[in-house]
């Protein structure tokens, strides 16, 4: 991190407004710029957070943010103002640096999935955004109705909890012990890849990164969507 942004951070938690603006009025604007330039470089990278992620691929995509932590990430509100209803989705943004064996898959990860969260998922129908950043720089944001991974999660499911289904057809004869979940449910685009209803809102599968740092298997099925967005867009 840069002294100078190391300063401005310290100086934003522990003393007064005036006292920020005086310093920032005291930077010159190639200074300024790099700063910031830095601040996003470091927040589009952090490990353990994806908020900012997860606001941009939100904001592209068309969907406002939810606020708070439980719920859904966004909604959105469509229909004539008097039918108005709302759509919810869940966004699963992956980075990667390309330093790593570790590449994109267009996949994503339900931390802590639970029988009753998938009950939940079934009578919502959120919709499914996956987003993938490498070094920071976003390559593609796909859309997808979550009942195109339905299936996969619910064998997911069914390998931790068996006999979990009787919950679904009503009768309430299993139970899940407290604290006890499927930590990673996790899925790429071979779960959605022929899922009829995939909305591409994003796709810079031509930049250099994107041969890097994606899987090849993804990188072959995301030219073939992107292309296609193309040529309907050009006609």
């Amino acid at each position: 991190m840069n002294p100078i942004l190391e300063h401005l951070l310290e100086v934003y938690a522990t003393r007064s407004r005036a006292e920020l603006q005086q310093i920032l009025s005291e930077l010159s604007r190639v200074t300024l710029e790099a700063t910031l330039i830095d601040l996003l470089t470091i927040y589009f990278n952090d490990v353990n957070s994806s908020a900012l992620r997860e606001w941009l691929t939100l904001r592209l995509a068309g969907y406002q943010v939810t606020e708070g932590k439980l719920g859904y990430n966004g909604y959105r509100l469509v229909g004539p103002e008097s039918q108005r209803h709302r759509i919810v989705c869940e966004v699963k943004p992956q980075n990667v640096n390309c330093n790593s064996k570790r590449k994109l898959n267009g996949g994503g990860n339900f931390s802590d999935y639970t029988p009753e969260r998938f009950i939940k998922d079934q009578q919502n129908q959120p919709q499914i955004l996956v987003s993938g950043f490498a070094k920071g720089r976003l390559l593609y944001i796909l859309e997808f109705p979550w009942r195109c991974i339905e299936e996969h999660l619910e064998h997911k499911l069914s390998e931790r909890f068996p006999g979990w289904n009787s919950m679904q057809s009503g009768k309430q004869t299993w139970q899940r012990e407290s604290g006890d979940y499927l930590r990673s449910a996790s899925f790429s685009f071979r779960h959605y890849q022929n899922c009829e209803d995939i909305k591409i809102h994003f796709c810079d599968v031509e930049n250099s990164l994107a041969q890097e740092c994606l899987t090849k298997p993804f990188y072959r099925f995301l030219r073939t969507i992107c292309r296609s967005l193309n040529e309907e867009t050009r006609e």
